[in-house]
């Protein structure tokens, strides 16, 4: 077993580093910090839990994931 896999601190960037793998990197230090600031916005928007661990149960994650999808899609659509 890996002493990394219960490191919230490590799992916690495995989103951002999936991401970036396929685009080869960032240019810039600006354009890695645009980017991880919106990835984190966005991320902590779409989470149904306010705590770690918190037990959601399927149904009701599903409800809130389409309406904040939908209200994200909004906000989106207006800018």
């Amino acid at each position: 077993m890996s002493k990394y896999k219960n490191n919230h601190l490590e799992q916690d960037h495995r989103g951002v580093k999936g991401r970036t793998r396929p685009m080869r990197g960032f240019k810039s230090s600006t354009s890695a910090h645009r980017f991880c600031r919106a990835y984190d916005e966005v991320r902590n928007f779409l989470r149904p839990a306010t705590q770690r661990k918190q037990h959601v149960p399927a149904g009701q994650r599903r409800a809130i994931h389409v309406q904040r999808i939908a209200a994200l899609r909004d906000m989106l659509a207006i800018a």
